[in-house]
């Protein structure tokens, strides 16, 4: 064991600052049980508050801060520290010392079953039931149900098997940290003389921290530090982005799949499903037209069938892509087709993890921040005023992000051109292999460019984004002849959107004697509770009769699965208390007044 070490300049533990952050024991551990104190108040908040219009809280640290922000963030710069203050792992290394220390048998040694687990029971249910998950809950049991089995297979199994198997996200994250500018490892020439191994014995997952550099890979390491606290000789270094991924290392099959999996589950269906779907052709695209012949086969209320579809053709052109770029490629190469797609896939890194930054930066600005303040505001009953996005996606200056698609697109391309000359070839071969083998790396470039162009050329869809096929099927959408406007318009005051393809939550208020009308008590709450208007006679349509009444008089149903307008939180009102609770009784959600909607909304 080494107690003193001459650092370099590169190793974060050499300074104060980043040591006390990332090596820290007490910190850390505090750290941890902060985060765990965070997640079981979520899990027992969302049993005791299971309507999304009193608890926000636990919806919004799971899918706001955890994921996507946190965990994709931290992924592509510090690599896997999610995992090293996971609640899971944190609890499990101390059910492991007590429990049964068995080894798991053969069939659960498979880390492609958190990688199924993961697609299957998360992004496959997220799209064909989109709400699934939203309702404080849903999340709740989910969590719940995922930390017995976490901690189930901790006391049975030793070594963090669940971490290393059966956990949704392990593989994923061992994966996508690859492409971070931090390494662990240990001072070479401190570890000739060491004869105790500390850092191997201190380790949970049975890993040897000297041997990293040797394999340019990290194996299963969470960065959870533990062979930091007991040797001096471990290190903690900033590296060339994606070193390990330039370089030679036995390839994981699992983290293979991971990769393609995740990049059809979220970068390529979200391109279809959530980008161009908001296309004013996009009737036109196959996964809406396959979606609507769906959902008039099955007819099933409340499913996603453009997701469906969505998902299946991402996932199809995903894996054809990949699976037939690198079999030609390996042809040229004359190379094993199992070890060219093996040690070429990991090119596709990229495309998701630095792409999705794209996302998850621009959503921060327009949605999480202003989720996760007023999120823990509720939670803990704070005595704060609610807090507004940073940003609308109305300002320019947020297509900025976009930049990082195409950097991704970069990226990936130089991966693949090292990867490639692994193999022994000439020169034209690898020319040429490189060329196929990049095909999903080309289609991804090739969706951003035409998603530039179908909006500047077609324009937004009418009605906005519509998850179940064209926007005159929505529930709030009446005929035009119909839709009473008030201000001799069929734009909503606020935002634009046609009136009539959002009647049934239209509102209307008085300025200064002149009728404003809006498509729904979002953009009601906009001018009200953010511009201070001074509205008067605020009344909202009645979905039984579609008359304007008075709002401070209406029954609101709020929360519904009915979907809403403007807002994932739907808002129905009615005149008479028996309409709402007919309608609440078949669609869920919860009756309120027209204060507490209007706070909701906020």
């Amino acid at each position: 064991m080494v107690t003193q070490q001459n650092r370099d300049k590169n190793d974060l533990f050499t300074y104060k600052p980043t040591a006390f952050l990332f090596k820290n024991h007490t910190f850390l551990t505090l750290l941890r049980i902060m985060v765990l104190s965070l997640f079981a108040y979520a899990i027992v908040l969302g049993f005791i508050q299971p309507d999304k219009t009193q608890n926000s809280f636990t919806t919004t640290l799971f899918w706001s801060l955890f994921w996507p922000l946190f965990m994709v963030v931290t992924l592509s710069t510090f690599g896997r520290l999610f995992c090293g203050i996971c609640p899971h792992a944190f609890v499990g290394k101390y059910l492991t010392k007590i429990g049964f220390q068995k080894t798991p048998p053969k069939w659960l040694k498979q880390p492609m079953l958190g990688v199924l687990l993961l697609f299957l029971g998360w992004w496959s249910v997220y799209y064909i039931y989109p709400s699934a998950y939203k309702t404080p809950l849903s999340s709740a049991l989910f969590f719940t149900v995922m930390s017995v089995l976490a901690f189930g297979f901790f006391f049975l199994f030793k070594e963090m098997s669940y971490c290393k198997y059966v956990c949704p996200i392990g593989t994923l994250t061992r994966a996508f940290s690859k492409v971070s500018f931090t390494w662990l490892s240990t001072y070479e020439t401190s570890c000739q003389t060491c004869k105790s191994f500390e850092c191997a014995k201190a380790c949970s997952y049975n890993l040897k921290p000297f041997s990293f550099d040797t394999k340019a890979s990290m194996g299963d390491c969470t960065l959870c530090m533990d062979c930091a606290h007991t040797c001096e000789s471990v290190r903690f270094s900033l590296q060339k982005p994606s070193a390990s991924l330039f370089q030679k290392f036995q390839p994981s099959h699992a983290e293979v799949w991971a990769i393609l999996l995740i990049t059809a589950a979220i970068t390529i269906t979200m391109s279809f499903h959530h980008a161009l779907s908001q296309v004013a052709i996009s009737d036109r695209y196959p996964w809406v037209q396959a979606g609507v012949w769906l959902q008039n086969a099955i007819g099933i209320e409340g499913l996603d069938y453009v997701g469906i579809s969505a998902l299946l053709l991402a996932t199809f052109c995903t894996i054809a892509l990949a699976t037939g770029g690198i079999f030609v490629a390996s042809k040229c190469l004359h190379v094993n087709f199992k070890s060219a797609f093996y040690t070429l896939s990991y090119a596709f890194i990229p495309i998701f993890i630095i792409g999705g930054l794209s996302h998850t930066y621009e959503f921060f600005f327009v949605h999480h921040y202003s989720t996760i303040l007023n999120g823990f505001i509720q939670g803990f009953h704070l005595p704060f005023e609610a807090v507004k996005p940073l940003a609308t996606k109305k300002d320019a200056w947020l297509k900025i992000f976009g930049i990082l698609n195409y950097v991704a697109v970069l990226w990936a391309l130089l991966i693949m051109a090292k990867r490639v000359s692994f193999f022994n070839a000439s020169r034209a071969a690898r020319i040429a292999a490189f060329a196929f083998a990049s095909l999903l790396i080309f289609f991804y470039l090739g969706l951003n460019l035409y998603r530039s162009y179908a909006f500047a050329t077609y324009g937004i869809k009418q009605g906005g984004h519509a998850h179940n096929g064209a926007a005159k099927t929505l529930f709030a959408s009446v005929p035009k002849d119909k839709a009473l406007l008030l201000q001799g318009s069929n734009e909503g005051v606020v935002c634009g959107m046609p009136l009539d393809k959002h009647f049934k939550t239209n509102h209307s208020a008085t300025l200064e004697g002149n009728v404003r009308q809006y498509c729904s008590l979002h953009c009601l709450t906009e001018d009200l509770m953010i511009k201070k208007l001074p509205l008067q006679n605020i009344h909202v349509v009645d979905v039984s009769t579609l008359s304007f009444i008075d709002a401070h008089n209406a029954f609101y149903v709020v929360g519904s699965r009915v979907k809403g307008t403007m807002s994932e939180t739907s808002q129905y009102a009615f005149a008479k208390e028996e309409d709402a609770q007919a309608f609440r009784t078949k669609n869920g959600g919860e009756i309120m007044s027209f204060e507490h909607a209007l706070k909701i909304a906020m």
